[in-house]
């Protein structure tokens, strides 16, 4: 067990991309920094994770993050990726010639039908992107309401309401929380392709630490830091089993979700100016459930399949080649589907395609993510909520206690995208390189 004896340069709090970005950074540029990495879990990668056990290791599955987004030589995860035939560049997740759309009886749903749908929705993202930058922000529902009411046909009307969804299963929020003025600034103005890797985004990750040969005590919840109000003091670091450290700098870079439900107690307390940034930013909910079936039962040809229930949309990844269905489920739907039982989920799930799939069998086997219910994330990634703008991230971002509290984490990523696997990767190397300057000044 460490004490407070052992004095670090840097104490890293977090092994998610985040930690793993600024722990890479110290290696790179200063081999002699004295640093660790405290991680809660007892594995890297925070909410980029991959399964390989529940389907096989020939059927890996990730339940947080899947694609590696803006893959171009800019991004910072870009020299650590070796190309493979098995793997799949995008230039989007979605194509819709390669997606079946279903109604809620189980009849498909005409190409025109969702042309027209379509239509509608960029005429209505236009309203959205030319809001007023003068007037008080209000979520995009408010501002969508009034339009989306006029459509006469109530089936057109359901598939508007299917092209809104998708917006809130990518900001993992609904329309009445996300900010209209902020919307669309979270993707960093970058332009670039998705990157699927066939073995996993999780695995990916898991091997640049291994290749590393990072510094990590796993399973050490950190449960209060106390930071010196001395000059030059000290942060001391304590953990749930007991453990105690001391370090010059310590680099937080835990989920949005955490710091809200104030699971690290902090003495003297977080300055009010961030932990208003933090009630503040949005952070939102994406779950995932995973069928597996004997068989294939869809057109193996199919990317996704989509389907407009009573109640919400289904929208399904296709994984033919383990024969599995991937459910996305976002926002208040996913927080009302971590109630429910697995049994219960999956229940509804195959009535719904059976519908569609009269013959289809039952799946043998299943996987659901709960992010919600998960202590060391409370959620999936941050958005921007109705009144937070670029400033919110900032303020996240900034450094605290005297500069002794830095902060990483793809909710403060406010020079490039947030919410992605890359957003936390550099914004973990943007504080590092601040903590080298500081430690080469002292």
């Amino acid at each position: 067990m460490l004490t407070s004896n052992h004095l670090f340069d840097l104490i890293i709090i977090g092994c998610g991309a985040a930690g793993i970005g600024a722990a890479l950074q110290l290696q790179k540029y200063r081999s002699t920094t004295r640093f660790i990495i405290l991680e809660a879990r007892n594995r890297v990668g925070g909410r980029a994770f991959t399964d390989t056990q529940t389907f096989g290791a020939k059927a890996p599955v990730d339940l947080g993050a899947r694609w590696l987004h803006h893959y171009h030589p800019d991004n910072p995860f870009y020299t650590y990726y070796f190309p493979s035939d098995k793997d799949r560049i995008d230039n989007d997740t979605y194509d819709r010639l390669k997606t079946s759309t279903f109604d809620v009886d189980g009849t498909p749903i005409p190409l025109d039908s969702i042309d027209t749908a379509d239509g509608f929705f960029k005429q209505y993202c236009t309203i959205i992107e030319n809001y007023p930058s003068n007037k008080e922000d209000v979520s995009i529902f408010d501002v969508i309401r009034d339009e989306y009411a006029k459509i006469e046909s109530e089936k057109i009307r359901r598939l508007v309401g299917m092209c809104f969804a998708s917006i809130e299963d990518h900001e993992g929020a609904n329309l009445t929380e996300i900010s209209t003025k902020s919307y669309g600034i979270g993707e960093g103005n970058i332009d670039a392709p998705i990157l699927l890797i066939s073995d996993g985004l999780g695995s990916f990750i898991k091997q640049i630490v291994d290749q590393n040969n990072l510094p990590i005590e796993f399973n050490t919840v950190v449960t209060q830091i106390e930071i010196s109000n001395e000059l030059n003091g000290l942060v001391h670091i304590s953990t749930s089993n007991g453990g105690h450290y001391a370090c010059k700098y310590v680099l937080v870079t835990i989920p949005l979700g955490c710091l809200k439900t104030h699971s690290v107690a902090f003495m003297p307390p977080i300055p009010d100016w961030k932990q208003t940034a933090i009630d503040k930013m949005g952070f939102g909910l994406l779950n995932k459930v995973f069928l597996q079936f004997s068989s294939i039962f869809w057109d193996e040809n199919l990317q996704n399949i989509d389907v407009i229930t009573n109640h919400y949309y289904q929208f399904y990844v296709c994984v033919p080649e383990a024969c599995i269905l991937v459910l996305y489920i976002a926002a208040s739907h996913a927080r009302e589907l971590e109630q429910h039982s697995d049994q219960e989920i999956v229940k509804t799930l195959v009535t719904s395609l059976r519908r569609i799939y009269p013959l289809m069998t039952d799946p043998i086997k299943w996987l659901v993510t709960r992010w919600m219910c998960d202590s060391y994330s409370c959620g999936s990634y941050s958005y921007f909520a109705v009144g937070t703008d670029l400033e919110t991230v900032k303020d996240l971002a900034r450094e605290s206690h005297h500069g002794r509290v830095h902060w990483a984490g793809e909710h403060t990523n406010y020079s490039g995208s947030i919410g992605y696997v890359d957003s936390a990767f550099e914004s973990g190397r943007r504080e590092a390189t601040h903590i080298l300057e500081k430690l080469e000044q002292s």
